[in-house]
């Protein structure tokens, strides 16, 4: 491994979309991430031992397993190691504790009684490992009367406000229905633990990071609910619109569910704008006269933009907007998105080998440094694929002795017997 964060172990028991997407950021910067999974309680991302192949992968001869080809798991599990072990087991327990030493940071995003149960908390851990770096991220944080309240993305959008600044004017709150809340809190639990790895190079401190998603996704809409706070007002659900901005939307295009979005957030955006549609008129109709008399009349204004956009190419016109220096882009869906020209060139989207799904598009390094350079440099690993290089490497433990553990359940490979 390479990247600013060589050097750096996670030893990590995360799993879905935000811990695992948190722990894969750090895998991306270079650390070498050993990700920690239960045979008989598969991580969801990987579904279940008798869930169905992906469709797409039916006919590749390598695809043996759905649980080692499921494309959620394998989209933000990249540059990491795993290892199957039991902590509901002293054993587990045991070679936990023993791994805790090779660790600088330990991850995890199970509800907030699950580590003290296992009898692995945060001070059991300081006791074995005084520098520790543990981050736990959970719907609502550790403590306060929700923190055993479980959570996943669907529920923090309403829970963080979020849903209720999403939908239409005259319609209800509506979520995403992306599971948004997920990126952001791996997000932020990122940012946390590479601030505790400047704090402990500095004061050689470890510390407890306690993340709650639904506090990570209010600073998302921290200006609307700061406004209830100080006014009692309730901001009014937009739609695409923006609270100053006209025009401000996603209009139709030529073709079946092609879409582009066009805003213009000054008067020489919008002259830009009138001057590529090639309708003069609109800067001489008094009710577009300037953004506070679009803002007034907007449904006109989306009538008139929408009825020019629809005969035109999406991409084409997306292209025309920019270089006249209007904010306009292809609204793209997720297939798309993989062939983007732009995030090809920036090297972002990454042809990932996989043992057994074979070689597919990966989203990858969201930055690039030029001193410290990064990438996808593994694949998301098979469930248990480097138990004992991992438990050599770190334990100096012997085939004969993982075989042993692998026999009692422990660790090893496939579904429990």
């Amino acid at each position: 491994m390479s990247g600013p964060l060589e050097g750096v172990r996670g030893i990590v028991l995360t799993q879905a979309w935000a811990g695992s997407y948190c722990t894969q950021l750090l895998g991306m910067m270079g650390a070498d991430v050993v990700q920690l999974e239960v045979r008989k309680r598969l991580d969801s991302w990987r579904g279940s031992y008798d869930g169905p192949m992906p469709a797409a992968l039916r006919s590749v001869p390598t695809a043996q397993h759905a649980w080692n080809c499921n494309p959620a798991y394998n989209s933000v599990n990249l540059n990491k190691r795993t290892a199957t072990l039991d902590l509901a087991t002293p054993e587990g327990v045991d070679v936990f504790k023993r791994l805790l030493v090779h660790a600088d940071v330990v991850a995890e995003n199970f509800s907030p009684r699950v580590l003290g149960n296992l009898g692995i908390g945060y001070e059991v851990m300081r006791s074995v490992k005084p520098d520790v770096i543990l981050v736990s991220l959970s719907a609502y944080g550790h403590t306060g009367p929700w923190a055993n309240v479980p959570g996943i993305g669907g529920t923090i959008e309403p829970t963080s406000g979020m849903s209720a600044l999403l939908g239409y004017r005259d319609g209800a709150p509506m979520n995403s229905g992306q599971m948004y809340p997920d990126a952001v809190a791996g997000l932020n639990g990122f940012a946390a633990v590479l601030t505790a790895l400047h704090h402990r190079h500095r004061t050689g401190d470890g510390q407890y990071i306690d993340l709650s998603m639904q506090e990570a996704n209010l600073m998302f809409v921290g200006d609307a609910a700061l406004e209830h706070v100080l006014t009692g007002a309730q901001r009014p659900r937009l739609g695409n619109r923006h609270l100053t901005f006209a025009p401000h939307g996603i209009y139709r295009c030529a073709g079946e569910e092609r879409w582009i979005a066009i805003a213009a957030e000054s008067e020489a955006q919008w002259v830009a704008l009138c001057t590529v549609a090639g309708h003069g008129e609109w800067r001489a109709d008094a009710r577009f006269a300037d953004n506070a008399a679009r803002k007034a009349n907007e449904d006109a204004l989306d009538a008139a933009i929408g009825a020019w956009t629809a005969g035109e190419g999406r991409d084409a016109l997306a292209r025309r907007l920019g270089a006249a220096g209007v904010f306009a882009a292809p609204v793209l869906d997720g297939l798309e998105v993989a062939h983007d020209p732009h995030l090809r060139a920036r090297g972002f989207i990454a042809e990932v080998d996989h043992p057994e799904a074979g070689r597919w598009p990966q989203s990858g390094v969201p930055v690039r440094f030029s001193r410290t350079p990064v990438a996808v440099t593994r694949p998301a690993p098979l469930q248990g694929q480097h138990n004992l290089e991992v438990f050599g490497e770190l334990l100096g433990m012997s085939g004969a002795e993982y075989e042993a553990l692998a026999r009692r359940g422990v660790s090893g490979v496939g579904p429990p017997d």
